[in-house]
């Protein structure tokens, strides 16, 4: 069993949340958005990214960054703050993750990860990028008891 510890993001973690961030979208996302899209990723910028929303993270909303590590190694990261989507606040969501998130329609293993999790989905927006359309669905848990296990 790998052992993997948690512990909340600094500042000196922006490096390894940029390189680890555009290395899981080219895992994730290669042919469910456009190649061009994933190409113009950089991890300079993800870096810079991440350093600014750990230096301030109440100017981007941000509630908590957390690190996922084994032996060392950043192998994972989750974020959550207030609700960016203001259809999501409407609807009561007033948190992304856990309370709310948004998930490409054909991710079919997140979307069954998310379901398993007893997430429904809330609603659904069409994002335009590189003259392709990208559908996604937001799941939403009312009460988020069932994901405490």
């Amino acid at each position: 069993m790998v052992a993997v510890s948690l512990r909340q993001a600094t500042h000196a973690d922006a490096a390894a949340l940029g390189a680890l961030h555009v290395a899981s979208w080219h895992e994730t996302y290669t042919g469910l958005v456009p190649g061009e899209m994933l190409a113009g990723l950089s991890v300079d910028a993800r870096t810079a990214m991440w350093g600014n929303i750990l230096k301030a993270p109440d100017e981007y909303g941000c509630t908590a960054v957390v690190i996922a590590e084994n032996h060392g190694c950043v192998v994972g990261f989750g974020s959550c703050g207030k609700q960016r989507d203001a259809s999501l606040t409407g609807k009561g969501f007033s948190g992304e993750f856990a309370a709310s998130l948004w998930v490409l329609r054909g991710n079919a293993p997140a979307r069954a990860f998310y379901e398993k999790l007893g997430g429904i989905v809330v609603d659904e927006k069409i994002d335009g990028v590189h003259d392709a359309a990208l559908i996604e669905d937001a799941y939403g848990w009312r009460d988020l008891s069932s994901l405490g296990g």
